[in-house]
This record gives C-alpha cells, sequence and structure tokens, in this order.
C-alpha cells in the first residue's frame, strides 16, 4: 500500500499491480495492459514483462512441437492428434479434421494425443472428441459463480453482445437472474453437487489411448484430462500438468485508471477444498521425463504394451 501511494507513472503501477496479483499464484488472476498503451509503448512492455517471466516447459531440443491443431496416421496401427489449443477458433478445425479422417479413425486400435503446451481456451473445442474415448459413465463436478454486483454487470454486457451465441445467452439469462436473488454467495446453475454423463454406445476403437502432457497444459485442456482419464481406454503419459483449473469464466473488470484491466475468474470448481489442482498439477499415469525425444513414438510403444 505504502509502494502504491508514491507510484506516479503507469509501468511503475503496473509492476506494483503485478505484483500483487502473483502473490496468489493464480494464474487466472491478473492485471493487464490496455491495447492502447501497449501500441504506444512497446519497449516499456517488454522490459516490464521481462521481469515476471512465466513459468514455461520446453520440451528437449531434438523436439519442435507442432503449432496446429492436426490428425495424421503415426504408424499402421495408430493415429496421432495434435491438440495445441482449445482456443475457440479451434473448435471448427478438429470438428472438421475427425469428419475427413473418419474411417482411419474408427480403424485404428490405438490413438495418441499429444496435448504438450495446450494452455486452454474452451471446453465446447474438445467435446467431440469424448464419445470417442467413452467406455462408462463420467462424474461432472460443475463449478459455481459468486454473485456480486460486479460480476451481474459483466455478464449482462456479454449478454448483450451480438457474438454471444443463442445457446450462451440462454444460459447468461439464467444465471444472472439466480445471480440477482443471491448477491453475496455462491450460485450453482446446474443446482446439483455433481452429475453423471451417460453415452448410449462404447466405439470399438480406439481400443487405447495414450494423451501426452507437460507442465504447459492448463485451464480446459485439464478440465479434458479430469474427463478423458475416466475411461478405461486412456492413459496419461508425461510429467504433471501446469495446475491452473480450481477457479475459471475469466472476465475482464475496469479500473480506475483506464490502462489497466483486472482479469479474474467469477467461479470455482466443486471439487474444492478437498482435490485442488492450481499448482499441483494432475499426475500422469505413467511418467516421462521431459528430457526423453520422440516423446510421441515411446507413447505409442508404450500404449502397445498394456494389457
Amino acid at each position: 500500500m505504502q509502494k502504491a501511494l508514491n507510484l506516479n507513472s503507469i509501468d511503475s503501477c503496473y509492476v506494483v499491480l503485478k505484483t500483487f496479483t502473483n502473490y496468489f499464484k493464480d494464474q487466472h488472476l491478473r492485471v493487464q495492459l490496455g491495447w492502447r498503451y501497449r501500441e504506444k509503448f512497446p519497449e516499456k512492455v517488454i522490459a516490464i514483462n521481462k521481469q515476471f517471466p512465466k513459468k514455461i516447459v520446453t520440451s528437449a531440443p531434438a523436439e519442435k512441437l507442432i503449432q496446429f491443431t492436426s490428425i495424421s496416421e503415426l504408424d499402421a496401427e495408430t493415429m496421432l492428434l495434435r491438440l495445441p489449443s482449445f482456443e475457440w477458433s479451434e473448435k471448427k478445425k478438429l470438428d472438421s479434421l475427425l469428419y475427413t479422417y473418419q474411417k482411419q479413425i474408427k480403424q485404428k486400435p490405438y490413438w495418441v494425443i499429444d496435448l504438450r503446451g495446450n494452455t486452454g481456451g474452451t471446453d465446447y473445442v474438445f467435446s467431440a472428441l469424448l464419445p470417442f474415448l467413452y467406455t462408462n459413465p463420467v462424474e461432472i463436478l460443475p463449478d459455481e459463480y459468486w454473485s456480486s454486483v460486479g460480476n451481474i454487470e459483466i455478464l449482462t454486457e456479454n449478454l448483450a453482445d451480438e457474438n454471444t451465441s443463442a445457446s450462451s445467452k440462454e444460459f447468461l439469462a439464467k444465471l444472472i437472474n439466480l445471480m440477482e436473488a443471491n448477491i453475496g454467495s455462491f450460485v450453482n446453475p446446474s443446482g446439483k453437487d455433481s452429475f453423471t454423463s451417460k453415452l448410449d454406445s462404447v466405439y470399438p476403437y480406439p481400443k487405447k489411448v495414450g494423451i501426452l502432457i507437460d507442465g504447459n497444459v492448463a485451464s480446459s485442456a485439464e478440465s479434458f484430462l479430469l474427463l478423458a482419464k475416466q475411461s478405461k481406454k486412456v492413459k496419461i503419459f508425461g510429467e504433471n500438468s501446469a495446475g491452473v483449473l480450481d477457479y475459471a469464466n475469466t472476465q475482464f473488470f475496469d479500473l480506475p485508471e483506464p490502462e489497466f484491466k483486472l482479469v479474474a475468474a467469477i467461479s470455482r470448481y466443486k471439487r474444492l477444498p478437498n482435490n485442488p489442482i492450481d499448482n499441483i498439477g494432475i499426475k500422469p499415469d505413467v511418467k516421462i521425463n521431459n528430457e526423453q525425444i520422440n516423446k510421441v513414438i515411446v507413447v505409442a510403444e508404450k500404449l502397445k504394451q498394456i494389457k
């Protein structure tokens, strides 16, 4: 507080604010410089951000990760799915690839899903994948939203946005009504502490799926892992994921200084407090050291050895 009182520049104030939000060790919580400031003073922004280096797990030097969504045949028995992002823009790409390769993926007994470097996006992106992984009912723990005047205002703005889909508007309208009736508490739109997802059939292929992860896998990519690992087909390989999932549904809030935006989560998962993931990550079933090269090939080989 004393430091803040004596500041007189945008960049020095940003450093203090970022230091404060970093204290909470929550990657969904941050202060962000406005785009106008970033465009006007790019050198300053680079210099400031160097004071707060991100923890990035780099792969072995011999491995260069493909940075676009792709599906290919790894060998005569194995399909390789490379999923570097779950940003909304990837949904159409993934759905299209699943359609294009529908014959191959229904004939290959083994899949390797390379999730390394996937820092998340939205759960809707991977929804078309889940039926291929399904073997048994999946338990889902929903999230609950903090009801406050500020959160309601932000969600009301989202509701009015012409780019918001019809289904999202329906959900937002329900959520806003629930929050308005329960200011100062958490609300659960699902109305349940947990529920079970059941599908009508189990696909014969793939028979086994190996998901390769590293310490950069975060947020909705970790949501995918929590669902996928409940399947009897699935084994997770690699190292612990990043651990950025306990609090979610980030929104942008105005601050008194217009050059800053506060980015903060407005929901928490019902896994808490008993099963936290933040700063812990999801543990793989089979550990593969990050220095190992040709990890995809290693996963495929190990997958075929599992009885």
